[in-house]
C-alpha cells in the first residue's frame, strides 16, 4: 500500500526498484523488520545461471545494504537513450512461471522503452496469473478506476494488476505466452505465441533493446 500516492495518484515518489532511500516501501519494511529485531541474515548474489556468486551476513540492515549495492554495481546496465522497442525475456522459469513473477521483468522493460513505444514480454506463464481472482481488477475503465478500487480495498496482487496496466496504457505491450489470448486482451495486452509473431505486430522498425534476463537487469540512462 505504501507504493501508492492515495493523495496525488499514481506511484509515491520515491518508489522503484533498486532505490533504498526514500523509498516508502522500503523504510516501511526496514520498520517492520526492526520490530522484528532479527538476529542474524542471509543475502545471496546470484549470477546469470541462478549460482549464489556472493554472500552477505550479519546485521540484518549492515548485511541487506551491502548485498544490494553489489547487486546495483554488478546488475545495473547504462544506456544512452530509451528506444521505440524493447524485446525482453522473463528469464525462463521459475521467473515466468505466473504473470505476477513475469511483471518484475516489464518493470525494468519500461525503464528502457520511450513513452508510447512497444515491449515485447516473453513469459511463458505456464500456472497462469499467480492468482486466480488475478483479472477480477480488470474490470474496470482505465487505470485511475482500479486506483480507486485499490483505495478502498487493497490487495497486494492487485497492485500488480494496477502497475501491470498503467505500463499497457503507456506503451503497447505484446505478451508472448501461454495464456488464452481474449485474457490477454482483458489486461490491454497484445497476445502472441512466438516471438516472430510478436516482432512481425510492431509498427516499427526503430532500434531497440533486447534484455534476455529482463527480470535481473537495471537500466538506467546515462
Amino acid at each position: 500500500m505504501q507504493a501508492l500516492d492515495f493523495e496525488r495518484g499514481g506511484r509515491r515518489a520515491g518508489v522503484g526498484a533498486g532505490r533504498l532511500d526514500g523509498n516508502a516501501v522500503h523504510e516501511e519494511c526496514e520498520r517492520i523488520a526492526a520490530e522484528a529485531a532479527p538476529s542474524f541474515l542471509i543475502n545471496t548474489v546470484l549470477d546469470e545461471r541462478g549460482r549464489a556468486v556472493r554472500l552477505y551476513a550479519g546485521d540484518w540492515r549492515s548485511a541487506h545494504r551491502l548485498a544490494c549495492a553489489e547487486y546495483a554495481d554488478t546488475h545495473t546496465v547504462k544506456i544512452q537513450e530509451k528506444r521505440p522497442v524493447v524485446v525482453a525475456s522473463a528469464g525462463g522459469a521459475p521467473h515466468d512461471i505466473n504473470l505476477i513473477q513475469a511483471h518484475k521483468a516489464l518493470e525494468m522493460a519500461a525503464d528502457a522503452c520511450v513513452e508510447g513505444g512497444e515491449i515485447i514480454l516473453l513469459a511463458e506463464c505456464a500456472d497462469g496469473f499467480g492468482r486466480e481472482d488475478f483479472l477480477k481488477w480488470f474490470d474496470v475503465k482505465d487505470a485511475r478506476e482500479m486506483e480507486a478500487r485499490l483505495r478502498e480495498n487493497y490487495e497486494v496482487s492487485g497492485q500488480t494488476a494496477w502497475s501491470l496496466l498503467t505500463k499497457a496504457e503507456r506503451f503497447r505491450v505484446h505478451l508472448v505466452s501461454q495464456l488464452a489470448d481474449e485474457d490477454v486482451r482483458r489486461m490491454r495486452l497484445h497476445p502472441s505465441r512466438t516471438l516472430g509473431e510478436a516482432l512481425a505486430q510492431t509498427q516499427t522498425n526503430a532500434h531497440g533493446y533486447v534484455m534476455p534476463r529482463g527480470a535481473t537487469l537495471m537500466p538506467v540512462v546515462g
